[in-house]
This record gives structure tokens, C-alpha cells and sequence, in this order.
């Protein structure tokens, strides 16, 4: 029912030495259902090839979906050679109509053959097409001998045809019952070697059988119900709450389309554990929000949503499981573009960029915060505003890493590491208040002066906090080291978002290289630039845009992730029949 995931038992067998003991799956059953799972295959294997003349899809056929069965594997797989030995039967009895197929097939493929040879390679098709033009012109007389031997052949292919399509539908229907019972009889076999498969994951004592699963919560009364239905009631089941370091499986939940691309990114980490935040929402703002930062521009920024909205469209008419990795891939990301390039114009109005700083557009400002300005400035004139905002964005950003390991801590019942997660979060924003009160690194000598007690308020006792609290767990000498760790830590990452203002300076100065090139003056673009700014919008939305998308990714894995994230989830894997999808793939 897709609601347990078995757990194999043989992989701790030590320690049930003396009381458990492997549950032996007998080796005849398990070489019975390959033998019947080959003489399946070799059977559709020689129809199938003879059901291609129908024109018809394979799965426009009907398939049988077998019933649960009680019945010990030995009598299951009995009934399979039961219903096998008919099917070969029926195959008998139909191999006649068959062969006249094939006959048919081959008669076929010589007036086709000849049929070209007389027109010297010309279309044959077409001239099947012209068959009754051909007619026409005998009918009048007026053909050349080797037109006539063309018509000829040409009528004696459209009399093939109409003779094969009789013998196909009367063949068809039957072809269809076969099929049906053959995909069953398969289904049955794969689905009881599954079993088989399953039981040897379990122990057992001479009278009883023992085994252990993961169940959704959900389902567990359903699925106790279920076991003690099935045993007849002679069973003992045991619910037990998994402990707080056990690593147990996650459940996978389904995400809107516009946020797998989001989930791919945040997998590719790692699978988020079962007592984790799961970041993929918040993702879907911080990611394309720091790729806007550093992509600033609202002409470039159209671009991105105009394509990503194409490939949406696009998407919903083709198959992504037939294209290849890289085309899928473009398309699944179709609403990432679209996330991007909205804040590339959001912040392409705050700091006044189209198509570079062409003057078309004004920096709008948002106001400020002491010395931090949001928008109003252009980038390239104010870098050091710029290096501001960045070191503000990456405090926010690191802020809510932090938040979200606490709540981890409380979800995996790990209330010792909250009061030290909380002074990580301490240090980090009492840094980012001393620097916006006292000023920033050109200041710091007042900081140990008149902001002293500030200083030591907001930096020097919340690590103090953090050396006493995991000293208390782990000890003196790995608190000091901790201390010292996170210290580091903290100011190095915060450091690290000033590749916001690295990356956006660098944005911004390629595309007002072409804008010079070009000679656009005051958002004024001559005729004569418009090449050289296409030219250099697809460069730069290419060459650049990959190493903005990067260095994106690299804030969240390294510098965001580490507050909070773990990836060493495993997904849930609950043990379900799904042969028929098995078979038609």
C-alpha cells in the first residue's frame, strides 16, 4: 500500500545471536520466479514483434491488475505455470494467422522493392499516393509500358494492404487477450518475488516470525489492522516512537511545479533529515533574492522572465522523460528564470540599470538604516554603499540559518544546543548593531574605547556564552575551541557576501563597456549600438549569469546551510507492488 518501509534485520544479526535467526527464503522459489519471469519474456518477445503491423500502441491494450493473494508462493506460482500452459496454447492456435502475417509482411516488402527499382529510387510512398491518378491513365490508354508495369505493381500493393488489414482485425482482438494474459501472469511473478525478496529481510524463531518497519503515523493504526487481519490475529505488534538520534527515513512531499527546480538545487545538498526544516520555500526568495543582487538590471531581468514563461508553456506540451539531461534540466528550471529575472528588475530599479547604468533609469531609493542605504545609489559611483548593503543582506541571510537551527534543536529534542545556537545568533546581529552604532571597521578603535561596554555586551559575552554552554556538554578544553570556531566563523561568512557587491560591480562595468562601445549617452541608444548591446547582453547573460547562479549556490551550500542543514536524510522507500509500470518501461 505505499505505507511501510521494511527494515532489513539481517544487518544487526549480532545482535540477536541466540534468539533470532535468519528466515531462509528456499532457493527453488527464488530460481522458480526467474524461469517464469524468462519464459515471459521469450514469449512477448516473439509476439510482440507481430503486433507491430496494427498500428496500434502497446499501451492502448488492456492490462489485468492482479488481486492481493493469501496463498503460500508455491501455489501461487503453480496457478502461474497453470495459466502459462494455456497461453501457449492459445499462441498455437493463432500461429497460423500469424505466419499469414509475416507472409503477407514479406510479400509486401517485395512489390515495394520492386516498385522502386522500376521508378529508379523515386518515392515510393508517393507513388502509392498516385495509385489512383495511375488508374485514371489506363483507363484512357495513353501509358508508356513501364508506367504500366508501376501501376501494376503500385495495384497489387494497395490489394496486399487491404488483405493484411483483414487478417489484422481479426487477429487484433485475440493479440489483445494474450497480451493481457501474459502481462498478468508477469505481474504475478515479479510481484511474488518481491515477497520473496522482503521475507529474507526478516528473522524468525521454529514458530514465529519477527520483523520491523517504518510506518507513516498516519497509517499506523491501518496498517496494524492489516497485520492482524492477515495473521488471523495470532501476532504481537509493537509501536515504538524512534529515538532522537535514530536516523530515520523522510518522507518525500510533493512540491508545486514551480518549486522543483528549487527542490533539485537544495537535494542536490543532501536530503533534508526527517527532524529538519525543509529550506525548498524559503529557498524560492533567497536564492533568485541574491541572484538579483548581483544581476541587477531590469532590460536583462525581462529577458529572464520572457524565457523562463516560453519554457513553461513549452513544457506542458512535451515529455521531459524522452528529452535529454540538459533540455530537461532548462526546462525544469523554466519558473527559475522567471523567480530571477523579477528580482534582477527589482534591484535593477534600485540601483538604476537597463542594460547596464544607461540612464534610462533612475536609482529608486527604499530609504536606509543607519549606514546601510537600500537602493538610490548607483553601484560602480558608490561602491562602499554597496559593500554595506551586501555585509546587511548577508547578516539577515545568515540570521535566519541560525533561527532555523534552533528550530531543528527543539525538533529533534536537543534543548542543551539551543541556549548555544541562540548566542551564535547573539554574536552574530550584536556585530552587526555595533558596526551599525559605532561604525564600521575604519571605527574600530572606538569600539574598545567609548562602545567598550557595548562591545562587550554584544560580541565579547555572548561568546563567553557559547564556550560555557558547550563546555557543559563536551567539555572545557572543546568549549575554548568552539568559542574560537564560531568567532571565525561568523565573521568570515559575513564576509563572504561581499561577493554581492564584487559580482554586481562586475555586472554592471561589462555591461557599461558595451554601452560605451555602442556610444549610448544619457539613455539615449543610437541605431548603430543596438548590435553591439545584443552582442553584449547575450554574453553577459550567458557568461556571467552562470558564474552569478554559482556563486549563489555556494552562499546557500557553504555559508547558509551550515546554520542549520544537515543533508543526511534518506528518503522513504516503503515497499509497494509496481510491477506493471516495471514491465511497460
Amino acid at each position: 500500500m505505499g505505507t511501510t518501509q521494511l527494515i532489513d534485520m539481517t544487518e544487526n544479526l549480532e545482535s540477536w545471536e541466540g534468539t533470532l535467526e535468519p528466515y531462509d527464503v528456499p532457493v527453488e522459489i527464488i530460481n522458480r520466479c526467474s524461469s517464469l519471469l524468462s519464459k515471459v519474456s521469450t514469449i512477448y518477445s516473439k509476439i510482440d514483434p507481430l503486433f507491430q503491423p496494427t498500428e496500434a500502441e502497446i499501451s492502448d491494450l488492456p492490462t489485468l491488475t492482479m488481486p492481493i493473494l493469501r496463498e503460500r508462493s508455491e501455489e501461487v506460482l503453480n496457478e502461474v505455470e497453470r495459466r502459462l500452459s494455456g497461453l501457449e496454447t492459445k499462441l498455437s492456435a493463432e500461429k497460423e494467422n500469424w505466419g499469414k502475417i509475416s507472409i503477407n509482411l514479406k510479400d509486401r516488402q517485395k512489390l515495394i522493392d520492386k516498385l522502386g527499382t522500376l521508378t529508379g529510387g523515386l518515392d515510393k510512398i508517393l507513388l502509392e499516393n498516385k495509385l489512383q491518378g495511375m488508374e485514371e491513365q489506363i483507363e484512357a490508354s495513353k501509358v508508356h509500358k513501364r508506367e504500366l508495369s508501376i501501376i501494376r505493381v503500385a495495384a497489387a500493393l494497395e490489394k496486399q494492404k487491404i488483405e493484411m488489414g483483414k487478417l489484422i482485425s481479426e487477429i487484433k482482438p485475440m493479440f489483445g487477450k494474450i497480451r493481457e494474459d501474459l502481462l498478468s501472469i508477469q505481474e504475478t511473478t515479479q510481484r511474488e518475488q518481491l515477497v520473496v525478496e522482503a521475507k529474507s529481510q526478516f528473522l524468525r524463531t521454529s514458530k514465529t516470525i519477527y520483523f520491523e518497519a517504518y510506518v507513516r503515523s498516519s497509517h499506523l493504526n491501518e496498517v496494524v489492522d492489516i497485520i492482524k487481519e492477515v495473521s488471523d490475529g495470532v501476532c504481537l505488534v509493537s509501536d515504538e516512537r524512534p529515538s532522537p538520534e535514530e536516523r530515520i527515513p523522510t518522507t518525500k512531499k510533493l512540491v508545486p511545479s514551480f518549486l522543483i527546480a528549487f527542490e533539485k538545487l537544495v537535494n542536490a545538498s543532501g536530503i533534508p533529515s526527517a527532524r529538519e526544516v525543509n529550506p525548498i520555500s524559503i529557498m524560492a526568495i533567497t536564492f533568485p533574492l541574491l541572484f538579483g543582487i548581483m544581476f541587477a538590471d531590469v532590460g536583462q531581468g525581462l529577458i529572464f522572465i520572457i524565457l523562463g514563461a516560453i519554457l513553461t508553456l513549452f513544457k506542458r506540451k512535451i515529455k521531459l522523460e524522452e528529452m535529454g539531461d540538459m533540455q530537461r534540466y532548462a526546462f525544469t528550471s523554466s519558473e527559475l528564470f522567471i523567480f530571477m529575472g523579477v528580482f534582477a528588475i527589482f534591484f535593477g530599479f534600485l540601483f538604476g540599470e537597463f542594460f547596464g547604468p544607461s540612464g534610462v533609469i533612475h536609482p529608486i531609493s527604499l530609504g536606509k538604516l543607519g549606514p546601510f542605504y537600500f537602493g538610490g545609489f548607483e553601484p560602480t559611483q558608490e561602491p562602499m554603499k554597496m559593500m554595506r548593503f551586501s555585509m546587511f543582506v548577508g547578516v539577515v541571510h545568515l540570521s535566519l540559518g541560525l533561527i532555523l537551527r534552533v528550530i531543528n534543536e527543539i525538533k529533534k529534542h536537543q534543548y542543551k544546543h539551543v541556549p548555544i545556537s541562540i548566542s551564535r545568533l547573539w554574536l552574530l546581529l550584536g556585530g552587526l548593531i555595533m558596526w551599525t552604532y559605532w561604525g564600521g571597521i575604519s571605527n574600530i578603535n572606538i569600539w574598545f574605547s567609548e562602545g567598550a561596554l557595548t562591545f562587550g555586551g554584544l560580541v565579547i559575552l555572548p561568546i563567553i556564552l557559547i564556550v560555557l554552554f558547550t563546555g557543559r556538554i563536551e567539555g572545557v578544553t572543546e568549549g575554548i575551541g568552539y568559542g574560537v570556531e564560531v568567532f571565525a566563523e561568523t565573521l568570515s561568512h559575513t564576509l563572504s557576501y561581499c561577493r554581492l557587491m564584487a559580482l554586481g560591480l562586475v555586472h554592471s562595468v561589462m555591461n557599461n563597456l558595451f554601452l560605451v562601445l555602442g556610444g549610448v549617452e544619457h539613455g539615449i541608444f543610437p541605431l548603430s549600438s543596438i548590435p553591439i548591446i545584443l552582442i553584449g547582453t547575450i554574453l553577459v547573460m550567458i557568461v556571467e549569469g552562470l558564474i552569478v547562479f554559482v556563486h549563489s549556490l555556494r552562499l546557500h551550500w557553504i555559508e547558509w546551510f551550515s546554520k542549520f542543514y544537515s543533508g543526511e536524510g534518506i528518503p522513504f522507500k516503503p515497499f509497494i507492488y509496481n510491477t506493471t509500470k516495471q514491465m511497460r518501461e
